[in-house]
């Protein structure tokens, strides 16, 4: 492994969502209101009824032109390369390279493809790929967390994983739907909490492998 992807990039992900929060604040911050839920709205951005998608539509649910979308395009190319960077590092929590994290970074990075596509009119069309994707990534990763020995963070991928299947059937059924823009939030929120955790996890490991190295020098 060489020295980028041993010291800096685990750290990318970590950076990229700070990132992408900070922009999605100034789009948040500039949306002029109007949500599924309250299509009359005209009070700004709304945590418990506003997608985060819907930053980036040309037009609000109130008819309004949306001058937020360019911000919130930004963002979420931010975050959907962060996200492509986080499935290159996250099989390297396991010991083992084999066919299963090979999967689980494929399978990852062409999820977090669709996901970079949704600011397009495709959008519904692009949630059902990253889903499907995303599935095909979580069955190899879970697969290998059979012999991963951190429980607390095999529960935390477990949990993440439960969250963003409900997202996703509630969005396709529409069932529960009136209440998903806040569970949207609440399994972004998770899912951060996930994707820092098993980044600290790999740059803790890193560390704990290069002050192998001169003992085993040493030792010659």
């Amino acid at each position: 492994m060489n020295k980028f992807d041993t010291k800096y990039l685990p750290y990318f992900p970590i950076f990229g969502l700070g990132l992408y929060l900070i922009v999605f604040y100034f789009a948040a911050s500039a949306y002029p209101g109007g949500s599924y839920n309250y299509p009359n709205a005209n009070n700004g951005y709304s945590f418990a009824n506003n997608f985060l998608c819907d930053a980036m539509n040309p037009i609000t649910e109130s008819g309004a032109i949306n001058n937020a979308r360019p911000i919130a395009v930004i963002s979420h190319l931010i975050l959907s390369l962060t996200m492509i960077s986080f499935f290159y590092i996250l099989p390297k929590v396991f010991n083992e390279k084999n066919r299963n994290t090979q999967m689980i970074t494929y399978f990852g990075i062409a999820s977090m493809t669709a996901l970079l596509f949704m600011f397009t009119p495709y959008h519904d069309l692009m949630v059902t790929f990253t889903g499907v994707l995303g599935t095909m990534a979580m069955i190899p990763l879970f697969i290998e967390l059979r012999r991963f020995k951190n429980k607390g963070l095999k529960r935390l991928m477990y949990f993440c994983f439960t969250l963003s299947i409900i997202v996703f059937l509630s969005f396709q059924t529409k069932i529960g739907f009136y209440y998903l823009p806040f569970l949207q939030k609440i399994t972004f929120a998770i899912d951060t909490w996930w994707v820092v955790s098993s980044c600290l996890f790999v740059i803790n490991k890193n560390r704990a492998a290069l002050k192998l190295v001169p003992q085993k020098v040493n030792n010659r």
